[in-house]
């Protein structure tokens, strides 16, 4: 599948445009790569079905070929970088899948912060 059909977008959208996922309760906002974003009537769960992306936080969801850098702070926090330099928050709970999917694509290795 290398498009996806939005509700309320007459066209297909191209996945490897779409850089990560934002939910906002029942909408969803869809940032892509050349920095513009639509907020679309599906739930964040309905992409993290169609998706072969990375859930990092029960509001966002990561193309892992937009991440440019993982870090977390031994099991408190932490975040990824897309390389348009925003700042994804992830989880607590999802801090060590988020390292282990990231390492497995072979985008990142898993670094511990110690600060």
């Amino acid at each position: 599948m290398d498009t996806i059909h939005l509700i309320g977008d007459s066209h297909p959208v191209r996945i490897d445009t779409i850089m990560w996922l934002e939910g906002e309760a029942n909408y969803t906002r869809v940032h892509y790569q050349k920095g513009t974003f639509t907020l679309v009537t599906q739930p964040l769960h309905w992409f993290e079905q169609h998706l072969n992306f990375i859930r990092v936080h029960r509001s966002a969801i990561v193309n892992p070929i937009y991440v440019r850098e993982f870090k977390q702070k031994r099991g408190r926090s932490g975040w990824v970088r897309m390389i348009d330099d925003t700042v994804v928050p992830v989880s607590r709970d999802r801090l060590e899948n988020t390292a282990i999917q990231l390492t497995l694509i072979g985008n990142q290795k898993p670094p511990f912060d110690d600060k």
